[in-house]
C-alpha cells in the first residue's frame, strides 16, 4: 500500500528538512521516520521498541508527536501494535525516566504513570508502585508531557491521537496543571468471551466494577463482536474517548463499529438520544452512566428495543440500589406499606421495599476481576431478591487468562449479603435460569447441559426444599392470626357484659 495519496510530495518539516518520498515502496517505512525526525529531535525509544534479536526493525516506531492527519502506522502484528502504542506514551516521560521504566520485568503489565509536582515518578505495575527516579518531577517535565498530547477538555482528559491512552490532569486552583495520571489502554481481543453467549441472544448488558478492573476493556471488545462478528449496527456513545482512542479516526480495536464523541461530559444524555434518532443503531454502547440524566436517558433507549450495552462504578448490584442517581437502571426503588395480613403472612415489617418497575438492563454483570465475572442473567430476580432479604440466582464464570480462547469454567458460588454476613447460601452453577418453580408443579426432567459431561466433572448437585418449611411457616402465622382474634373477640365482649 503506497501513502503518496496520504502524505504530498513535499512534506515542510521543523529546522528545515524537506521530506521527498522515495520512488521503490519497500524504503518508504525507514526513510520516513529518517526525515520526520532530525538527528537531535528524533524521539527516545525503549530497547523493547527498537532491537530485536535479527537487528534493528524497519516498520514506523510510533511517537507521540504524531497527530491524526500522519499515515497510519505500519504494525506487523498485534504485539507491535501495542509495542508502538505503549512507547507512544512513554515518549511523554524524560529520558532517565523511560529507560528505567523500559527496563521493569512487568514492561508489558504497566498500568499508569503518575507525575506530581515536587514528588517522585512512580510507575505503577500490577506487582505494586515503582519509583521510576530519585529526582522530583519538575515544571519543566510537565510542560514537556502536556505539550505531546490533545487538548484537556472539561473533565480534565485528554489522550494520544489513535492510541486509547488517557491522560489526566491535576490542577491547582488558578487553572495550572500540577499533575499527571498517564494510564495505559489496551485492546485485549477475546476479553469478552465470557460473555459471548449473552451478548448473542440480543440482551441488553450492564457492567458494574470498580475503576481499574477492567470494565472499558471489555465494553470494546463486546462492541468490536457485535460489529464484526454478529453484524450488527453498533453505534459507540464515547464520553471521554476511551473506548475509541483519542482523535477523529477510532482505533481499531472496536472493529467496524460507529463512535460519537461527547463534547462534554454533561451533554451525554443529549448525544445517546440524538445517536438512537440520527444513525439507527441496532446497539448502543455506553461507558460509565453516572448521572441520572444519563439513566433516563439510557431508559428510554431501551424502551424502544435498543440492545444496550454499558458500564457504572460499583462492586455489586447493591450499590446501584443504594445509589439514587443510578437506580433507575435497576428499575427504580419505591416505598411500599403493607397490610397487617400481608405483612403478616410475610413475616416482615408493614413498610418495605420493592421494584418500582422494569429494569433497563436484563442482565448484570459484576467483574470481581479481570479473569472471573458474577452474571445475574435476570437482574429483575436479583433486584426483587436482594430487596426481599433473599440471596439472588448467580452465576460465576473464571477464564484462563493465558487462554483466552477456552470455554468459560462454571462453578458453585457462595453469595453472602453485606447485610447479613453471618447467612450465605450456595446457588449451584449449574442453575442457569432464574424461573420461579411452583410448590405444586415439580419437573423431573434434567437439563440438556446436566449430562455424561456433568457428572464427569463432579459438579455438585445440591436441592434446597423449602416447601414445606414455608407451609409450615404460613400455617404458624395464621393460628397466631386465628388466636389474636379470638382474644380480641373475647375481650370486646366481656366490655359489652
Amino acid at each position: 500500500m503506497l501513502y503518496s495519496a496520504v502524505l504530498p510530495q513535499t512534506t515542510p518539516f521543523p529546522h528545515g528538512h524537506q521530506l521527498q518520498l522515495p520512488r521503490t515502496h519497500s524504503k518508504i517505512r525507514s526513510y520516513y521516520f529518517q526525515n520526520r525526525f532530525p538527528p537531535r529531535t528524533r524521539p527516545f525509544l525503549p530497547h523493547f521498541l527498537t532491537k530485536y534479536p535479527s537487528g534493528y526493525r524497519k516498520s514506523l516506531l510510533g511517537s507521540s508527536s504524531f497527530d491524526s492527519s500522519a499515515p497510519p502506522s505500519f504494525y506487523d502484528d498485534d504485539g507491535d501494535d501495542f509495542d508502538v502504542e505503549l512507547g507512544r506514551l512513554l515518549a511523554l516521560l524524560p529520558e532517565e525516566m523511560r529507560r528505567r521504566v523500559s527496563e521493569h520485568p512487568e514492561l508489558h503489565q504497566l498500568i499508569e504513570v503518575v507525575m506530581d509536582l515536587g514528588r517522585k515518578p512512580l510507575a505503577r505495575f500490577p506487582s505494586g508502585d515503582f519509583v521510576l527516579s530519585d529526582l522530583p518531577i519538575m515544571t519543566e517535565d510537565i510542560q514537556h508531557a502536556t505539550s505531546q498530547v490533545g487538548d484537556f477538555m472539561i473533565d480534565n482528559r485528554a489522550g494520544i491521537s489513535r492510541t486509547l491512552h488517557r491522560i489526566s490532569a491535576i490542577r491547582n486552583r488558578k487553572g495550572a496543571i500540577i499533575g499527571l495520571t498517564c494510564r495505559v489502554g489496551r485492546a485485549i481481543s477475546g476479553s469478552a468471551n465470557l460473555l459471548r453467549d449473552l451478548v448473542q441472544d440480543g440482551s441488553s448488558l450492564l457492567l458494574i466494577g470498580p475503576p481499574g478492573v477492567g470494565k472499558t476493556t471489555i465494553i470494546r471488545e463486546v462492541a468490536r463482536m457485535l460489529a464484526n462478528d454478529f453484524k450488527k449496527r453498533v453505534m459507540i456513545v464515547d464520553t471521554s474517548n476511551e473506548i475509541g482512542g483519542d482523535g477523529d479516526i477510532p482505533h481499531a480495536g472496536i472493529g467496524s463499529a460507529r463512535r460519537m464523541q461527547v463534547p462534554n461530559s454533561d451533554m451525554q444524555h443529549k448525544v445517546l438520544i440524538e445517536a438512537v434518532e440520527n444513525h439507527m443503531p441496532q446497539v448502543i454502547v455506553i461507558d460509565e452512566i453516572s448521572t441520572k440524566l444519563e439513566a433516563m436517558a439510557a431508559s428510554t433507549i431501551a424502551q424502544r428495543g435498543i440492545q444496550l450495552v454499558a458500564t457504572a462504578h460499583g462492586v455489586t448490584i447493591e450499590n446501584l440500589i443504594m445509589n439514587p442517581a443510578l437506580e433507575m437502571l435497576v428499575g427504580g426503588i419505591q416505598s411500599v406499606t403493607l397490610g397487617d395480613e400481608e405483612a403478616s403472612r410475610r413475616g416482615v415489617q408493614k413498610t418495605v421495599l420493592e421494584r418500582k418497575g422494569p429494569s433497563t438492563f436484563m442482565c448484570g454483570v459484576e467483574i470481581i476481576s479481570k479473569t472471573q465475572l458474577r452474571v445475574h442473567r435476570c437482574l429483575e430476580s436479583t433486584v426483587d431478591a436482594i430487596l426481599s432479604g433473599r440471596f439472588p440466582n448467580v452465576e460465576v464464570r473464571k477464564m484462563d487468562y493465558l487462554k483466552l480462547n477456552e470455554t468459560a469454567e462454571r462453578e458453585p458460588f457462595i453469595y453472602s449479603s453485606s447485610d447479613k454476613a453471618t447467612e450465605i447460601i450456595v446457588e449451584d452453577a449449574q442453575d442457569l435460569s432464574n424461573e420461579i418453580t411452583s410448590l405444586d408443579a415439580f419437573s423431573s426432567e434434567v437439563p440438556p447441559n446436566m449430562g455424561e459431561d456433568c457428572w464427569e466433572e463432579r459438579t455438585p448437585l445440591r436441592l434446597f426444599v423449602y416447601g414445606e418449611i414455608c407451609c409450615m411457616k404460613s400455617t404458624k402465622h395464621t393460628k397466631i392470626y386465628k388466636k389474636r382474634n379470638k382474644e380480641k373477640r373475647n375481650r370486646t365482649n366481656q366490655a359489652a357484659n
